[in-house]
């Protein structure tokens, strides 16, 4: 009738007070605990309290028990029990570029792949603007005599550094020549030879971060709990249409069960 939990009608239908639906109905209704409900404010179905971002509604029930074990720490036993099991790191497939690797880890990265001087590394650092989606190395053109940076893993034309970033930005790199045609107007013709180069440097930089990224235990723990947080952490809702009746409907006709859960849906 209400496809929610309400208490005062539930209570006319069935002649009993609130205090002794809620606990009747222990384990079928969960209160969440936001914004601090009033005694018979908030409560959920199970299917939809034990479902959505399970590892945050787990967070704040665990705060709330903390205070109020009554009802919380049945919902903390529940929403435990139904937790996603988490990945490790053979299981996520991380490239440089991925949003949710702190900028900090890939300082890090960019530090130790191409040996920035020390003195240098406070200026150069990677910065992620979440407002635009576009990552920054700041800094990039001051380390200019490093052979790591325009040799190993760069090109005269393109520095390790400026590779990097167009890989934290996941665009293949292209080195442009500006020529001047007959009629004197300049325009930017693709070198062929130098993009290739580049490229190349590109793919052994992507690899060097592949092999880096699980290779420090701390490291690698944090991230996996970052991103089990962040992205493994959803539960699917399932309905389960069991329970209804269908008042006026021809009594000739049954309805199958998986018809019945998309009626709750």
């Amino acid at each position: 009738e209400r496809a929610q939990v309400d208490l005062d009608f539930m209570g006319e239908l069935t002649g009993m007070d609130s205090d002794r639906l809620i606990a009747d109905l222990t384990g079928l209704i969960f209160q969440h605990p936001y914004e601090n409900p009033g005694p018979y404010e908030g409560w959920q179905t199970a299917d939809e309290y034990l479902s959505g971002d399970v590892r945050q509604k787990l967070r704040v029930a665990e705060s709330a028990a903390e205070t109020t074990p009554d009802p919380y720490a049945a919902n903390v036993e529940a929403l435990k029990a139904v937790q996603p099991k988490d990945l490790r790191p053979h299981e996520i497939d991380v490239r440089l570029g991925a949003t949710w690797i702190p900028p900090e880890d890939i300082t890090d990265f960019t530090h130790q792949l191409l040996k920035t001087p020390r003195y240098m590394q406070w200026k150069i650092k990677a910065q992620y603007a979440a407002l635009t989606g576009v990552w920054y190395i700041d800094n990039k053109g001051m380390d200019s005599s490093n052979p790591f940076s325009h040799t190993q893993y760069g090109t005269e034309y393109r520095s390790g550094y400026k590779i990097i970033e167009e890989s934290l930005n996941l665009r293949d790199v292209r080195v442009f020549d500006t020529i001047t045609d007959e009629n004197g107007n300049e325009k930017r013709v693709l070198n062929q030879k130098q993009t290739i180069l580049a490229q190349q440097k590109q793919t052994a930089i992507r690899e060097a971060f592949k092999d880096w990224i699980w290779k420090d235990p701390q490291r690698r723990e944090r991230l996996c709990r970052l991103y089990n947080d962040t992205y493994n952490c959803i539960r699917p809702r399932e309905y389960d249409g069991s329970h209804l009746r269908f008042s006026g409907m021809n009594p000739e006709l049954s309805l199958r069960p998986h018809q019945k859960n998309a009626v709750a849906r």
